[in-house]
């Protein structure tokens, strides 16, 4: 280090502590400028809060309302904190204007150095790797990805305070998977394809010329057949096929917002609030139910903010490389170099292959496909769908090449291949969609061909599907939601009526109307429908509670009350379940006794009750810094900007709205 003339030293160390100095007083600068003197207050109970002060001024807060802006004045005038000790109220600090700036500014430079990146892409493959403006791009593109990164970590820094390290953590995270996902979706179709046959060559020679078109600014075009261009615009916008129907179910997870965890989370709670009775603010909830709320939507921080938990995203790598694999046995099927002068048939090359297998796959991806985007319109995209899809595909592929093999045994299928293949691959592509399907097939071949051996066809050690009790036999469930609820472990409707509905509510994230719906029909089924068939038998009492309307157990039991309250119980027990017979006690009564002990009754039925808006009134002392004051008339007083409103009333002492 050399000194200056004033005394103090030059030296790389000396830069260093004056950079750091400066980092330093512009993240104060920032922090200070982001302090304010204003607070968010959030109501903790399903009740209208009304907080009265001496003056009769109130403040009004709706059941559950959060964030509410008020000034550090009223919260010291409506002695706001003795009531977050009470945990009725909760308070935070107004977050920094700077944070929604810089949230801003990293997204636009994040995606400006994506355009970056993909120019300089192109000026390399234009350039052959020799060119400056590819270079000159790709400093732009890093430029752009430091200013994200920066930008990121202030608003880390601002908003949430997590600190350097852990911000960056998480940025990293973020940027892995989709760039893993990028190379296995796109990777494995452009590996198949320059391995075909003649594809480099001729891609050599559409470069070549475009290169030479380029440098001699369009004067000079060398001649390439239009065999060859059309080769490598097939296998170029097959690759592009493939790799957008690989990546598409990925896609969709990542486009799936993740700042709608505090949004779930808070309709959960207003669902538990009308669900449980218990529950009476948020602290009851989050005693009650706050592990399986942090299992589901993260954990929340002191700040308000969602922690979004480290899920496993391996389910999505392991989805699209099976996907990819797939598509690109189903499509990338040798298809069609030509041969001499003859045309390449273009639409060849998206042509699926013509066998059971492919035709299986295509089902399989129907479905998740559908799966998929039903889970992200219902915000139920987690990495366990994507699992599901990877067994979905695996047992499609098994179950094609049986059904290959059965179709074999059918008769006519030796002599007449060509014409019964459409029926074999119809069958596969239904298999991919409902494995069932492909059971039942399978079933019916061996029924039949087993008939030598004299076995009944109604044999259930030859019944691959049991029919008892299943989903379906409810109504509003379909396929998808029964798949859905499988993946919870509710395979039947005994489950689905014993299973723990609050953590089904946390993890399907049906509707709570449609789902608590579903309960409700699931205990009655289980009590009426003697039978165990879908169509109830000749026990059931099913078909009659539905005939008069009753299809919930939450409806007998209201209609019984009813009933018994007009002094008409024992004609409504009779209408239901027929007269006894020498004066035994009717089968329905027995019914309603065993029903008023189930688990989740009582829940459903508060769940069903008019839920009227209560009000509780609180009253406040004075600060002790502000004298007591007397009432006064209501245009006495100017209400509190972004805090007070109006005065009720024309009279003396009217209480102030807010």
């Amino acid at each position: 280090m050399t000194p200056g003339n004033d005394g103090t030293s030059h030296g790389p160390a000396s830069w260093r502590q004056r950079i750091g100095s400066g980092t330093s007083t512009a993240v104060r600068f920032l922090l200070g400028y982001s302090r304010s003197r204003a607070f968010l207050v959030s109501n903790q109970t399903d009740r209208r809060l009304k907080i009265r002060r001496p003056d009769n001024t109130v403040l009004i807060l709706s059941p559950l309302e959060s964030a509410r802006r008020v000034s550090a004045r009223d919260v010291e005038a409506f002695d706001l904190q003795s009531l977050v000790q009470r945990g009725t109220l909760s308070l935070q600090p107004e977050p920094s204007p700077w944070v929604h700036r810089l949230a801003f500014l990293q997204s636009l430079t994040g995606k400006l150095s994506l355009l970056s990146f993909l120019t300089a892409a192109y000026f390399f493959l234009i350039d052959l790797f020799e060119g400056r403006r590819a270079r000159m791009y790709l400093l732009i593109a890093l430029g752009l990805l430091s200013a994200s990164l920066v930008a990121m970590l202030l608003v880390a820094r601002l908003g949430s305070h997590m600190g350097v390290r852990p911000s960056f953590r998480l940025w990293v995270r973020g940027k892995v998977y989709p760039v893993l996902l990028l190379l296995i979706g796109v990777g494995i179709p452009s590996l198949v394809i320059l391995a075909s046959e003649g594809f480099i060559g001729d891609l050599r020679k559409v470069l070549e010329s475009v290169t030479e078109w380029v440098r001699t600014g369009g004067q000079v075009l060398p001649e390439v057949s239009s065999q060859d261009r059309l080769l490598v615009a097939g296998r170029f916008l097959q690759l592009l096929f493939v790799s957008l129907l690989s990546l598409l179910p990925a896609v969709l997870f990542f486009a799936f917002d993740r700042q709608h965890q505090s949004t779930l989370r808070e309709r959960f709670v207003a669902h538990i609030f009308r669900f449980d009775s218990a529950v009476k603010t948020r602290q009851d909830v989050q005693a009650r139910y706050g592990k399986q709320m942090d299992e589901a939507y993260g954990t929340e921080g002191r700040d308000g903010a969602i922690r979004i938990l480290p899920t496993r995203r391996s389910p999505l790598l392991i989805a699209t490389l099976v996907l990819a694999l797939g598509w690109t046995l189903t499509m990338l099927n040798g298809a069609p170099p030509a041969d001499g002068d003859s045309p390449v048939d273009f639409l060849g090359f998206f042509q699926p292959l013509q066998s059971t297998l492919p035709f299986g796959f295509l089902g399989a991806y129907a479905y998740a496909l559908t799966t998929t985007f039903r889970s992200y319109a219902r915000r139920d995209l987690q990495p366990k769908v994507y699992s599901h899809i990877t067994t979905r595909v695996f047992t499609v592929m098994v179950l094609a090449w049986v059904l290959e093999e059965s179709w074999l045994i059918v008769p006519g299928s030796q002599v007449d291949q060509p014409a019964l293949a459409p029926a074999l691959h119809t069958l596969a592509f239904l298999t991919g969609i409902i494995p069932e399907t492909g059971l039942v097939f399978i079933g019916e071949v061996l029924r039949t061909t087993l008939r030598r051996m004299k076995r009944s066809a109604k044999e259930p050690g030859l019944q691959l599907v049991d029919p008892h009790e299943p989903l379906t036999s409810l109504e509003g469930i379909d396929i998808y939601d029964r798949a859905r609820l499988q993946d919870e472990g509710v395979t039947n409707v005994q489950a689905l009526a014993r299973h723990d509905v609050v953590e089904l509510m946390l993890q399907t994230r049906v509707p709570a109307p449609r789902l608590l719906d579903w309960v409700d029909q699931a205990i009655l089924h289980l009590h009426c429908n003697v039978g165990g068939q879908s169509d109830g038998g000749p026990d059931s009492l099913l078909p009659t509670l539905r005939r008069y309307g009753i299809r919930t157990v939450t409806d007998l039991l209201e209609a019984s009350e009813k009933a018994e309250k007009r002094g008409e119980h024992d004609k409504l027990l009779e209408l239901l379940s027929g007269p006894a017979s020498n004066g035994s006690i009717p089968r329905l009564r027995v019914v309603l006794d065993a029903i008023r002990d189930e688990e989740w009754v009582e829940n459903l039925r508060c769940w069903h009750k008019t839920q009227a808006v209560r009000e509780e009134l609180v009253d406040v002392l004075a600060p002790p810094w502000e004298p007591r004051p007397e009432p006064r008339e209501s245009t006495s007083r100017a209400p509190l900007p972004g805090a007070l409103g109006h005065r009720l009333g024309d009279g003396t002492g009217a209480p102030t709205v807010a």
